[in-house]
């Protein structure tokens, strides 16, 4: 049952004495359901309006002015429980599979506890010049918190919790930018934090906020271009020299730039390996580290942009070379691209694509 005061005192006992105030609500083992009426719901619904109306106080280029009014703050909200939802639900069904309790109600009074730093940093975000940055840093220490509060309530195994948070955390980026492209909101997540820059850039369309939520936007963007890609593949279905010398180029690239990402992630993890509480710059590290991801996750389309290529004629040349590599000689097309296959074969072959 919703009740103000209560709200009130967990939210600053969850950013001021934040230990203390875990462990007493651990002890009250509430329901998932009375967890999202005391402090998920009145805190993501609170901090929403508070920077919608900070928003438009600040800035003439609100996203109440430039992005569809009271139905873009809806389609905001809608997707702020969307992406909560699918972080407890991934951060508890991971600690079941590293060796701690799946439990939806910790899991739950885990996330919410946790994240109250972060949504007051939603509020602070819509003030001029600096909102950004605290909003950054409120996010920053929301990941702190919930490194470690994790134990006190998921009881992920020492051995297993850094390995835990870092994949908990990828997949929930990635899940979290599908929606994002999903429900159109990729220039909501370019302008969410950039609402206090109007007075160095006023009506400017180019900002995009820096780290998390701009990485992510960046790549919905260049996801969304890539999808206008248009291409006619030639009639008799034959692949040329350059193309498939392209291809290579391509795949060669980003197939470093994957395995770069994941030697710096294992990295991480040994870094992170022991350790009983991370420190700000642990966890600067994780928020670059869990950014890369989506480039990593990407990296064939980066490459191709990069390189000013078109996403559809590069897609159409995997599929001839992915055809002939398993059909070889069935007609003389896929014969023609076979033998090209084989020309390449020194270079594609190491790269196991097919």
């Amino acid at each position: 049952m919703f009740d103000l005061k209560r709200t009130l005192e967990l939210a600053k006992g969850a950013v001021f004495d934040s230990q203390e105030t875990w462990t007493k609500y651990h002890a009250e083992n509430k329901s998932w359901q009375e967890t999202a009426m005391l402090i998920t719901v009145p805190m993501i619904v609170g901090t929403m309006i508070l920077s919608g109306i900070l928003a438009v106080i600040f800035s003439p280029f609100s996203m109440f002015d430039r992005y569809g009014g009271i139905g873009h703050w809806l389609l905001t909200l809608i997707m702020a429980f969307a992406m909560f939802g699918v972080a407890m639900a991934l951060f508890t069904v991971f600690a079941g599979v590293f060796k701690g309790k799946q439990d939806f109600n910790r899991g739950m009074a885990a996330m919410s506890l946790a994240m109250v730093p972060a949504w007051f940093g939603n509020v602070l975000g819509a003030l001029p010049w600096l909102g950004w940055l605290l909003s950054i840093a409120a996010t920053i220490l929301s990941l702190v918190y919930l490194w470690r509060i994790i134990p006190q309530y998921l009881e992920v195994p020492d051995d297993n919790r850094a390995l835990h948070y870092i994949v908990s955390l990828i997949c929930t980026f990635i899940v979290a930018m599908m929606l994002v492209i999903s429900m159109g909101l990729n220039q909501m997540a370019s302008s969410t934090m950039s609402i206090s820059s109007h007075d160095s850039d006023a009506g400017s369309d180019s900002f995009r906020a820096p780290g998390f939520l701009g990485e992510m936007a960046r790549q919905g963007e260049m996801m969304e271009q890539a999808s206008k890609d248009k291409y006619t593949p030639p009639s008799d279905g034959r692949l040329d020299e350059d193309q498939v010398e392209m291809y290579v180029k391509v795949m060669t690239k980003a197939t470093e730039m994957q395995a770069e990402y994941a030697q710096r992630m294992e990295k991480l993890a040994e870094e992170m390996e022991g350790k009983e509480q991370a420190s700000l710059s642990d966890f600067s590290k994780i928020m670059s580290g869990v950014t890369g991801a989506a480039g990593a996750n990407n990296a064939e389309l980066e490459v191709v942009k990069a390189m000013g290529g078109n996403w559809a004629e590069h897609s159409w040349v995997g599929d001839q070379l992915r055809i002939a590599y398993y059909q070889k000689d069935t007609t003389d097309a896929i014969a023609h691209n076979y033998a090209l296959y084989q020309e390449f074969a020194d270079e594609l072959e190491p790269l196991n694509l097919f």
